[in-house]
């Protein structure tokens, strides 16, 4: 039996196996235009605060203050009948509707922040105050929130959660369908008068591969039944839009429900090594290469080679030594496993990969998150 021996060393054999075929549902990988998130904001007040409120030497929520009674029927007439008060607290508001939408008499959790000089919301109590969209030129009222408090953490007492505290008042409804006329997209095969769908594809699956395949799948499956000869087009890397028939304008959701339900097989990968210094890890997508190259990095030397020896094995003495059984360059896979065998800092695996990118032998896009 063969093996390598320099002062460390981990020798690592890798049986190449054919990658199978993996396939996607179209759900999956994509979103609806017109599917997200909504953002409900407002400001009030919180109550019941045990003296660790603003206190009366914070004008702006002694003027809310003075307001909410004065809507209760207990007006006031100057700002010094409020002194000393220290139960209440100026917080602002902030709920998510869900992305498929809410209607009335939904429940929605609310988070709360104080905004001025409390010192925590522990056992306090919202003010009911009504929400509204993050937009200033949307004034209407689409819940209420109010409620107990529950404090984040004792290391952030000013921060807040209602579980279920806002309640939807009005309907917030997603569009998933537009008109050719209104899509900001040029393409001669859109019509003005036709409506659409666009079907977005997420951040780590855009790319014109998947974007083609899913509107080809979409083609080869739904065009008979909509009596067309092209029912979706990839415009860009991340917008494939697809035909609404206009049998199904009524009812776009059962359509909808059978372009998000088709499978796609999912076109090769792009080779990428993802580094991130500070959570301490290394994530490799695709087919990530290296050819034959020699590194030195603080007294340790690594070698990637093809051919492997037969048969090898992994030792601990003073360089690493990458191979395999096939006359193909090693995967990054390969390397990072005989360093984490070796128990390799993280700091000098991600050094190692950028000297091997340096030096032109690293098949793959290195990206680096701080």
């Amino acid at each position: 039996m063969k093996h390598a021996t320099v002062s460390a060393i981990a020798l690592l054999t890798v049986v190449r196996m054919a990658a199978a075929d993996v396939t996607v549902r179209v759900a999956d990988a994509t979103s609806l235009k017109g599917q997200g998130i909504n953002r409900l904001v407002g400001h009030g007040l919180v109550v019941g605060l045990n003296g660790t409120g603003d206190g009366d030497d914070y004008a702006v929520t002694m003027r809310a203050l003075a307001q909410t009674l004065g809507n209760l029927a207990a007006p006031i007439n100057a700002l010094e009948e409020l002194k000393d008060t220290r139960n209440v607290a100026l917080v602002l508001l902030d709920a998510i509707v869900p992305e498929n939408g809410a209607r009335e008499g939904d429940r929605v959790d609310v988070h709360v922040s104080a905004i001025g000089s409390a010192k925590s919301l522990a056992g306090g109590r919202l003010v009911v105050t009504p929400l509204v969209y993050a937009d200033p030129h949307v004034t209407k009222v689409f819940a209420f929130a109010s409620g107990p408090l529950e404090i984040a953490g004792a290391s952030t007492p000013t921060v807040g959660l209602i579980n279920r505290g806002g309640t939807i008042h009005e309907d917030v409804l997603m569009g998933f369908t537009a008109f050719g006329r209104e899509l900001p997209f040029r393409n001669s095969w859109i019509q003005s008068d036709e409506q659409y769908v666009t079907l977005v594809l997420d951040e780590h699956h855009a790319g014109w591969g998947l974007a083609v395949a899913i509107a080809e799948a979409i083609n080869a499956e739904l065009s008979l039944a909509a009596d067309v000869e092209r029912v979706a087009m990839a415009l860009d890397p991340k917008n494939v839009v697809a035909l609404v028939p206009t049998f199904q304008r009524g009812d776009p959701a059962s359509w909808i429900r059978d372009i998000e339900e088709l499978s796609v097989l999912m076109p090769a990968e792009e080779a990428r090594v993802t580094v991130d210094r500070t959570t301490g890890t290394i994530a490799v997508s695709g087919d990530a290469r290296i050819s034959p190259v020699i590194v030195s990095q603080k007294g340790m030397t690594v070698i990637v080679r093809t051919p492997a020896a037969d048969e090898p094995r992994i030792e601990q003495r003073s360089f690493v030594a990458v191979g395999t059984d096939k006359q193909v360059d090693a995967n990054v896979s390969d390397l990072l496993q005989a360093l984490n065998q070796l128990q390799v800092p993280i700091d000098d695996r991600i050094a190692i990969l950028m000297q091997i990118q340096k030096a032109g032998k690293l098949h793959a896009k290195l990206v680096h998150r701080e």
